[in-house]
């Protein structure tokens, strides 16, 4: 089983999950009794579990449990070198599942990827990957597709570089939520 984000996961649903794991079993909403379950678990989050617990927003005893075979991979900001290939197999993949022709990123596309800081790490590069596809002109996607894409504020730098990449999720999505709304008020001319 596959849980995602563990970190942000409440207390109560941390003793819960806690229970699961020592006792094998879980009880169905409206169940009568309790179900057997042999399951592996493999847990996922940007947060560090170890501050977490000193900072008791994380059980102790459930970071023991599941902190058995720890794999920490760095931000995709940190693994620029990736992204060409990650680009080449996304596209692949999108090509794939929806039955459409191949459509080639120039090498100037890709090296502004690169330069994005992907605060979304490799899902929002995925998901931009679809999204260029789509407004892709001339049979491919080229420097001006990139540039149309990707996030701006007001400033028209990316809206990454006024602090959104790091901080609790929900912060990061108000603050971008924020920086949009302020960069679309000021695109409008002022009603009188």
């Amino acid at each position: 089983m596959f849980l995602d984000e563990i970190g942000d996961m409440p207390l109560a649903m941390q003793a819960k999950l806690l229970r699961v794991l020592e006792e094998g079993e879980v009880e169905r909403i409206g169940g009568d009794k309790p179900v057997a379950v042999n399951v592996r678990v493999l847990v996922a989050t940007h947060r560090d579990l170890e501050a977490r617990v000193r900072e008791e927003k994380f059980r102790q005893d459930l970071f023991h449990r599941i902190y058995v075979f720890p794999l920490v991979l760095p931000p995709l900001r940190e693994r620029r070198d990736d992204i060409p290939t990650l680009i080449q197999h996304f596209a692949a993949q999108v090509t794939a599942q929806n039955g459409w022709k191949a459509v080639p990123f120039t090498p100037e596309a890709i090296e502004v990827l690169q330069s994005h800081s992907w605060p979304g790490n490799v899902r929002e590069l995925r998901n931009m990957v679809e999204r260029l596809m789509l407004l892709a002109s001339d049979g491919q996607v080229d420097l001006a597709t990139v540039q149309t894409a990707l996030p701006k504020t007001s400033a028209g730098g990316s809206v990454m570089a006024h602090g959104l990449s790091s901080g609790a999720l929900a912060d990061r999505v108000q603050g971008f939520e924020r920086e949009v709304i302020l960069a679309e008020t000021e695109a409008q001319p002022a009603e009188c």
